[in-house]
């Protein structure tokens, strides 16, 4: 097989699941917010509060390492050292999940009931531990058939993963839910059990994973068994020791990287019982908020389920997509930056793309934040209609948290992995700090955690694109590149809000939510090519570039 086409397999491959994985990944969020509602829903993001960064650091950095170590070691025909550099690995990971397991294990009572305070998330953290050991494990398999130019194994496993995780998570929850009045004297009594069991679904599918990267590493074509000799004790540590030193910038860069819903978590629901116990008042005389106070046994652990686990489930779905540009353009970027010449040219691709792709996705969404909610939650509506209002400011400032993302990538290009972590750190810290300012307001509520994270990474924007321009000399050019797709973008959203509105009574919300889109859509791309017809060609000669 060619490089060309091997290059293009891989591509369809990894496309075609992570098409597959998002779809089923909605297809557990959705009806799992039907099902737990915001209450539950607390209860479930809670657990994976805990877990995600754990995951991250366990999981991010050997697989990187080890994919471009097998890269080298296949192209010099060092295939003893590919065997010694995978065995390596998978100690590591045996040794970072057993641990990253048991750091959740020792810090569970604690977490759940004085960090994150709700005591009936603990059977869902528990539950969830074991999944560390799993993707550990998983992610060494994925990283030494990436490395071997192989992606199927990686694809497989993960579609695999999606769907166990979609079917036992939904199904357990429901079926948990649906007799908890037989098993635990109410539905209400059931739900911190519906929510562990969803996880317990999360964890099975991990385990599924892993078991079919055992498999297939079985097969006599994948294995280099056969080269080299055995490692004596100390030149295994050695290696060992190598391999995680290496890998531990880009395990402490994830792990910094879910600071944002780690400030989430912290300050949401303590913020919120704050706010209600002072500002009592305010909710007893607002209809919503005072429907929530009489329904809910803890309002905190509500209103944090319905941000974390139902407008950040649909705002990721949106946000997903500028992700695709900085994939594309940082092999590109890294070439030019080692070359010393270009890289002005694939920054200006860089922006221009992510601009292109992510304002009209992430605006379009703010103006439909409501009727998108109310389709996909019909049967939590409480839940859709204390959620529009975040989800739209949220989805407003959409792009620049793109426009961050792409500035990052700048970073890793030139090989600067700490300023990343710097700006994730600082971005961190001012969400939690914002939050805390923002959530007590009555009025404001969740909505302070939206605008606080628009705020955060509006500020880090700022401050990255002035950290490349004083450390590489280069001007990313964040405003000029990205008004004309912001022009278009806002007046096709406009159009879309007018349409929708148009069209609702006589269509109904699926029919008239389509069409709108579309016509907004055909009115951001005719602005777009007037305002600046480069931006119209900039995401294709993007991917043309990756391609050559």
């Amino acid at each position: 097989m060619s490089a060309n086409k091997g290059f293009f397999r891989n591509a369809a491959v990894m496309f075609i699941a992570m098409f597959i994985s998002k779809g089923l990944g909605a297809v557990l969020k959705i009806p799992l917010g039907n099902i737990l509602g915001g209450e539950g829903m607390g209860y479930f993001t809670t657990a994976y509060s805990i877990f995600t960064p754990v995951l991250s650091f366990a999981c991010a950095g050997i697989p990187t390492i080890l994919t471009r170590t097998v890269a080298g070691y296949t192209a010099g025909g060092k295939y003893g050292r590919i065997r010694t550099a995978r065995r390596c690995s998978l100690l590591l990971a045996l040794i970072l999940g057993v641990a990253g397991a048991a750091v959740i294990y020792i810090t569970a009572v604690p977490f759940v009931c004085y960090i994150a305070n709700s005591p009936d998330s603990l059977p869902g953290v528990l539950l969830i531990a074991p999944a560390t050991l799993f993707c550990s494990v998983t992610a060494v398999y994925r990283g030494y058939y990436e490395g071997l130019s192989d992606t199927l194994p990686t694809a497989l496993s993960q579609v695999i993963e999606s769907f166990v995780k979609a079917l036992l998570g939904v199904g357990l929850s429901w079926f948990v839910y649906a007799n908890g009045v037989r098993f635990f004297g109410s539905q209400s009594a059931a739900l911190p059990y519906a929510a562990a069991a969803a996880i317990l679904g999360v964890t099975v599918s991990e385990f599924c994973g892993m078991v079919f990267m055992l498999c297939r590493s079985r097969r006599k074509s994948d294995s280099y068994d056969a080269y080299g000799g055995k490692l004596s004790g100390s030149e295994l540590f050695s290696l060992c020791r190598e391999l995680f030193m290496r890998s531990l910038p880009i395990s402490l860069g994830a792990a910094a990287s879910n600071l944002l819903s780690l400030a989430d978590m912290l300050t949401v629901s303590n913020c919120i019982n704050l706010s209600a116990d002072i500002f009592g008042s305010y909710w007893a005389d607002n209809t919503l908020l005072s429907k929530i106070s009489q329904d809910c046994s803890d309002v905190g652990n509500f209103m944090y389920g319905c941000y974390a686990g139902i407008i950040m489930s649909v705002y990721m779905l949106a946000a997903a997509a500028s992700g695709i540009v900085a994939r594309c353009a940082l092999p590109r970027l890294t070439y030019a930056a080692e070359c010393g010449s270009g890289a002005e040219h694939e920054i200006k691709l860089l922006i221009k793309g992510t601009s292109v792709i992510s304002a009209p996705i992430t605006l379009f969404m703010a103006v439909l934040a409501e009727p998108i909610l109310r389709l996909l939650y019909p049967s939590r509506l409480t839940e859709a209609e204390v959620s529009a209002l975040p989800l739209a400011l949220l989805s407003a400032g959409g792009t620049a948290a793109a426009l961050l993302g792409s500035v990052c990538v700048i970073f890793h290009a030139y090989g600067d992995f700490g300023s990343p972590i710097r700006i994730t750190l600082i971005c961190g810290a001012l969400k939690l700090l914002l939050n805390i300012a923002f959530i007590p307001v009555p009025m404001l509520n969740i909505s302070g955690a939206a605008i606080s994270s628009v705020l955060s990474n509006a500020v880090c924007l700022i401050y990255a694109v002035k950290s490349v321009r004083k450390r590489f000399g280069i001007s990313t050019g964040c405003i000029r590149y990205t008004l004309p797709s912001l022009f278009a973008a806002v007046s096709g959203a406009v159009g879309t809000y007018l349409f929708f509105r148009g069209l609702e009574a006589g269509a109904g919300i699926p029919a008239s939510m389509l069409i709108s889109v579309i016509l907004g859509g055909i009115m951001y791309a005719l602005i777009l090519f007037i305002c600046d017809s480069e931006d119209c060609a900039a995401v294709i000669r993007l991917l043309r570039r990756r391609n050559a």
